[in-house]
């Protein structure tokens, strides 16, 4: 059960910093945040696809 505290975490982590480099991304329109930003929502869905997996 602790992992997937863990990994609860870990997801709410991720997405406070999605949120901030979306903000971010409204005044930088530069192709770099643009990927950052794409990385960051593959890496949240890999974690909450985990979170899913660990629930059933």
């Amino acid at each position: 059960m602790s992992n997937l505290k863990e990994l609860k975490k870990e997801h709410k982590k991720i997405e406070n910093i999605i949120r901030k480099a979306t903000k971010k991304r409204l005044n930088d329109r530069a192709s770099d945040s643009w990927k950052n930003l794409r990385e960051l929502k593959k890496l949240k869905l890999q974690i909450k696809d985990k979170i899913n997996q660990l629930k059933h």
